[in-house]
């Protein structure tokens, strides 16, 4: 196997220790969104980890390159990638969108009776972004900031970077590892120059953000099939990696993620993922476990689900303050937290991250697998692909 070709092996499997990897940073950028009392909200690795929304954006880039570099530089099969993709993300991202719109309108009813905090229907959830939002445009600067669904904004501008990475492949062909180089290059450029705080950026220049670290984990996928790791490789040799792997990410997330460093990330997060591709060490083995991956599954649905359960976890606790006169929030600065205690707030802590997951079961069976076989028939049908195309897959 040369470096810069996909791999040639037949029967592909799933990269296990990366999804359950997944599953874990979809709970951490869950904890960062609660704003809590108490001990876990406080930690400086929570607060720093919005940053693993590029660890996504790196895995993406990776898992795509694995499952369809070959074929979209050969030219073929771009349609039905595009189907494939849209059919992965726009279901549930839809589905939520409906969700904020509905309570939204209940909201109408709450805020008459004065147990609403804001106005219904404010300029973050206007009419306007919910066109935005459904056309995938809500990241391109057209509001003054996250509306509805936040964490959506992902969602688009990764939409839009599956369409630019199979036209890039499409038009460079076997060249396309050196185009990539180019365009992160320039993503990092134009991210230095244009705010001050590197890759924390959403509503605007997101989309940059995106492509640099979509394109780090494709030049990865075409490092990783390059590499010939000896079977005999001895555990301890693969868990000293993950280990320090691991602290690295850590101590990078905790003292670095609000520094313009944080614009080295998708290279933190690239080596992270070629470090447990190999899946050689304890760390992968406790990845590979039925429980995280599991929840490496439900890793795209509790990113988008969390943000609704917090919001009315929130409404929840106004309105029980205001009918029973409990204190079950302290003011913190501009913010409010949720916890009159520290323990209380770890408690509510626990709750929320309970029903997150139990509602990402729901939305796993009812939303994302019809909403992905949908477009694996769609696309099979137009283009003879296999009925089922998986995610994170690796040779065997």
């Amino acid at each position: 196997m040369t470096a810069g070709g996909p791999p040639t092996a037949s029967a592909p499997r799933r990269y296990e220790a990366l999804d359950g990897l997944r599953g874990v940073c979809a709970l951490l950028v869950c904890l960062f969104h609660f704003r809590a009392n108490g001990p876990i909200a406080s930690l400086e690795f929570i607060r720093g980890s919005w940053l693993f929304v590029d660890f996504f954006f790196v895995l993406a880039g990776f898992v795509i390159a694995a499952s369809y570099r070959e074929r979209l530089t050969k030219g073929q099969f771009l349609y039905g990638f595009a189907i494939l993709r849209f059919g992965r993300v726009y279901p549930l991202h839809l589905f939520m969108l409906v969700i904020f719109v509905v309570f939204e309108l209940f909201g109408l009813a709450l805020s008459s009776q004065g147990l609403m905090q804001r106005q219904p229907f404010d300029p973050d959830h206007s009419f306007l972004a919910i066109f935005t939002s459904l056309a995938l445009i809500q990241a391109f600067g057209l509001h003054d900031g996250l509306t509805w669904n936040h964490p959506s904004w992902s969602v688009a501008v990764e939409f839009w970077t599956y369409v630019g990475f199979a036209l890039l492949a499409r038009w460079a062909g076997a060249a396309l590892e050196k185009w990539l180089v180019v365009v992160a290059v320039l993503c990092v450029v134009v991210l230095a120059s244009v705010t001050d705080y590197g890759m924390n950026v959403t509503y605007r220049w997101s989309l940059f953000r995106c492509i640099y670290g979509f394109a780090i984990g494709a030049l990865v996928w075409w490092l990783w099939s390059g590499l010939k790791v000896a079977p005999s490789t001895r555990l301890l040799g693969g868990t000293s990696a993950e280990l320090l792997a691991v602290a690295l990410v850590v101590g990078y997330v905790t003292w670095l993620s609000n520094s313009r460093a944080n614009l080295l990330s998708p290279l933190v997060f690239g080596a992270v993922v070629l470090v447990f591709a190999q899946e050689r060490g304890a760390v992968s083995r406790l990845l590979m476990t039925a429980p995280l991956r599991r929840l490496g599954l439900l890793s795209y649905s509790i990113y988008m689900v969390h943000v609704f359960i917090q919001s009315r976890m929130d409404d929840a606790v106004r309105v029980t303050e205001k009918l029973t006169g409990m204190v079950l929030t302290i003011p913190r600065g501009a913010l409010t937290l949720v916890g009159g205690t520290p323990l209380e707030g770890v408690l509510f802590t626990v709750l929320m991250l309970a029903i997150v997951v139990a509602v990402s079961h729901v939305t796993l069976k009812m939303v994302e697998e019809p909403g992905r076989r949908w477009s694996q028939r769609v696309a099979a049908a137009g283009h003879g692909l296999p009925s089922r195309v998986g995610d994170l897959k690796k040779p065997a």
